[in-house]
């Protein structure tokens, strides 16, 4: 009875695809610009044994944005649709897309990170380009995006 249990357990587990950026869901955005920075743990003053989580610029790096294909094999072989560096505090902006989704590739220290983001633009949008947070953490590639509350 254990070993038709762990057979099941082993037979579901890989039949679960695992998520890569080509496969997972696009993150909203309405504007093609943002500030990259790593996260690092730094120790927190005057506490001892514990740290926060402190955000680092990324100064000139390449980011390129790519048409995401259904085979899932971006980029390797494929002409960026466009290409920037970041500037010394990390910003970056991407002028003239059409809406849509896009592959966002940050080439740090010689590794490709990737990002499947979906660009859908608001005209006159409010959003300042160093609140949206393209975030290294842990060798993982995230959009931190500011959070706004209302109160009434």
């Amino acid at each position: 009875m254990k070993w038709q249990l762990l057979v099941t357990f082993l037979l579901l587990g890989f039949a679960i695809p695992g998520v890569s950026p080509e496969t997972a869901e696009p993150v909203s955005v309405d504007t093609m610009c943002g500030k990259l920075v790593a996260v690092a743990d730094a120790p927190a003053q005057g506490k001892a044994n514990s740290s926060q989580q402190e955000p680092k610029p990324l100064p000139h790096e390449r980011i390129r944005l790519f048409s995401p294909t259904a085979s899932g094999d971006c980029c390797a072989l494929m002409t960026p649709l466009a290409e920037v560096f970041t500037g010394r505090d990390g910003t970056f902006q991407f002028k003239k897309l059409t809406p849509g989704d896009y592959m966002v590739v940050a080439t740090i220290a010689g590794i490709d990170y990737k990002l499947l983001v979906r660009y859908e633009p608001v005209k006159k949008s409010d959003k300042n380009c160093s609140e949206l947070q393209y975030t290294l953490e842990k060798g993982k590639f995230l959009l931190r995006k500011p959070m706004t509350a209302t109160v009434s």
